[in-house]
């Protein structure tokens, strides 16, 4: 990204105070600013963006955007050598600008994903299979909120074909921002299922907002199983119930799986066999936009791997499936049932940290839990924070609590994992984002 301080103010119905200078980028966080990047001061839940201004101007900011209300700063930083941009509300000044700048230049088919679990790997079999022979720009990390997605799409490429977004929402009303700001073409729902219940209240609640997606303009595909598509029918008359297109389909445990596309017969090297619907979805997009199957197989057989998305990672004698970026009942169900699938002649560890934002529900979901868990195929299982306590009191009344460890405190889980592992030995790793699973590599890398 290249632009001018002077049009960002114009475009986003702010003004400059100071000299039009080059914006290379845009930051919300001081620690991720580079040289002439455009520091954006909020005020959050848990910090003040902007006590951060020195830190930010320290690390090679050349504009600061403030809000009006807070213009008194500038005064404080006379001394340094940068402009500020003064806008009515800073988050709306950035989702405006990336909105108009992105129209004024657009030469692409906008295409949003969406959905309860899934949205990043459905994202990336899309932008994979179109990346094949077309120019694609993507969702960079995971910047799919009201305030992330501005931020990508300041990130695309002005060659680009087609330009593969996810949309993610917590709070009702969210929906229609995002839509604002970047209106898809073509949106694909994964499912509706438990996540951010406790801000949403019901899922038919998360159905509606979810639903938003789909304007007038947008060609939608929703799964045929999806409870909530004869809703999504009401929304929209332009949905495509998805099927599986794919046949002879083989589980290949950790190495993916083996299927067919027409007369295509190719490896998709994702873990799971729920990777099935994503690719379906993905599938029924590239078709409706005139993709050949060759051309799908290639993409879905050259994907990679995302941190915290089922990658398989080794860590000397250990096997781990990382899939610790987030977690919700329908995906920690996946991931059960394909840890259990697995043939593996060592021994296997199920390690589950708390489904976080389930509100009213997550006494049930917890539960759930430790229902798969008395059928699931593996030796020992760990469950970690205060609500997998649940989990552990179905295995406990089951009478499985032998090969069960239940814990709050991560040192304790730490050094349960030490005494039980041999070389050798399988892992599945898989809890909400604020859970930080992912702390356990150290002592995978002390005892692997």
């Amino acid at each position: 990204m290249k632009i001018r301080a002077a049009y960002f103010a114009s475009l986003s119905s702010s003004s400059l105070a100071g000299r039009d200078r080059n914006i290379a980028a845009v930051c919300y966080d001081s620690r991720e600013v580079v040289k002439d990047a455009m520091y954006a001061a909020l005020i959050g839940e848990k910090a003040d963006g902007y006590s951060f201004i020195p830190e930010a101007i320290r690390n090679g900011a050349s504009v600061i955007l403030i809000d009006r209300r807070h213009a008194d700063i500038i005064s404080k930083y006379t001394a340094s050598d940068v402009s500020f941009i003064i806008a009515s509300d800073v988050s709306r000044a950035i989702a405006r600008f990336a909105s108009l700048h992105v129209l004024n230049n657009k030469k692409f088919t906008g295409i949003c994903v969406t959905g309860s679990c899934g949205k990043t790997t459905t994202k990336e079999m899309l932008s994979s299979i179109l990346s094949v022979s077309h120019s694609v720009s993507k969702t960079p990390g995971n910047l799919n909120s009201t305030l992330g997605l501005p931020l990508a799409l300041l990130t695309l490429n002005a060659s680009s074909e087609y330009a593969v977004f996810e949309m993610g929402v917590d709070h009702v009303g969210e929906m229609d921002i995002l839509t604002s700001v970047f209106p898809p073409e073509i949106a694909l729902i994964t499912n509706i299922g438990l996540s951010h219940l406790e801000k949403f209240g019901s899922r038919r609640t998360i159905a509606r907002e979810k639903g938003g997606i789909f304007l007038p303009q947008t060609a939608g595909f929703v799964l045929d199983d999806e409870e909530f598509l004869p809703y999504f029918r009401t929304v929209s008359d332009r949905i495509t119930a998805v099927s599986s297109p794919f046949t002879d389909i083989e589980f290949l445990g950790l190495d993916g799986i083996r299927l067919s596309l027409g007369k295509e017969r190719f490896v998709m090297p994702t873990v799971g066999l729920h990777n099935i619907k994503d690719a379906s979805l993905a599938c029924a997009a590239a078709r409706s936009l005139g993709i050949p199957d060759s051309e799908i197989a290639r993409g879905l057989s050259s994907m990679k791997a995302l941190f915290g998305r089922s990658r398989v990672v080794r860590e000397g004698s250990l096997t781990v499936i990382e899939d610790c970026y987030n977690a919700s009942l329908d995906s920690v169900s996946d991931a059960i049932a394909t840890l259990s699938n697995v043939h593996w002649n060592k021994n296997k560890h199920i390690v589950l940290g708390d489904m976080k934002e389930l509100g009213i529900a997550s006494r049930y979901a917890h539960r759930t839990v430790g229902r798969m868990l008395c059928c699931a195929d593996c030796q020992y299982i760990y469950l970690y924070g205060s609500e997998m306590e649940e989990a552990y009191k179905v295995l406990y009344d089951n009478g499985q609590k032998e090969k069960a460890v239940y814990t709050p405190d991560f040192e304790v889980l730490s050094s349960s994992i030490r005494k039980e592992t041999s070389h050798g030995d399988l892992f599945l790793l898989k809890g909400s984002r604020s859970m930080a699973m992912e702390r356990l590599f150290d002592t995978f890398k002390e005892v692997g």
